[in-house]
């Protein structure tokens, strides 16, 4: 069986798989692929300067990072090679002042998916973790998350959630869908057991 090893091919957008556990929210069909002028993520919880961002900010009031990942469902059989560009994570988590006591984030999405990442990976490895806007050189597609998904480069892709709304700092082990409905890994790493 091909793995992502076997190639630095990147994958079109329309080959890549996706799943969607809740189905396309109706109010991100209603943005189109284009437009997202009511669109705005915020960053609250335990921060000194709660945000509500437009896209248009994520896309121009922040450094742009670009970079090849792997996207990998932990079943290990569907996973593409994708170069995604958008805001690093910690950039905008440091323009709000994240507080001492936050060790994780709670991660909302439009469709009601939940997920989680710790405050620490996300600051280890910042290029890992964006708030992508774009996909192979295109605004990012409906069905893969537009108008932002958040990438976690080495992780499995439950833990790159779609349609990304809310990204609340807790001071509390928060567990997202997967993670704790289901009893999957928290670290979520690619080649690791999630179960």
């Amino acid at each position: 069986m091909r793995s992502p090893d076997d190639t630095s091919e990147i994958t079109r957008a329309e080959d890549l798989f996706t799943y969607h556990i809740f189905g396309i929210p109706d109010e991100c069909r209603r943005y189109g692929e284009e437009d997202a002028s009511a669109y705005r993520l915020t960053i609250d919880g335990l921060v000194d300067r709660p945000l509500s961002l437009s896209l248009p900010q994520i896309r121009d009031e922040f450094d742009r990072t670009e970079r090849a990942m792997v996207l990998q469902c932990m079943t290990n059989v569907h996973w593409g090679r994708v170069r995604f560009a958008g805001a690093r994570l910690g950039d905008v988590l440091k323009h709000a002042g994240c507080q001492a006591p936050a060790i994780k984030l709670a991660l909302h999405c439009a469709d009601g998916f939940t997920g989680d990442l710790t405050v620490a990976e996300v600051f280890e490895n910042p290029d890992a973790h964006l708030l992508a806007f774009e996909m192979n050189g295109h605004p990012l597609p409906l069905e893969h998350g537009f108008p932002i998904r958040l990438t976690s480069d080495g992780r499995y892709g439950y833990k790159w959630p779609k349609w990304l709304q809310r990204i609340e700092l807790v001071a509390h082990d928060f567990k997202g869908h997967y993670e704790g409905r289901r009893g999957w890994s928290d670290r979520g790493r690619r080649g690791e057991r999630v179960v």
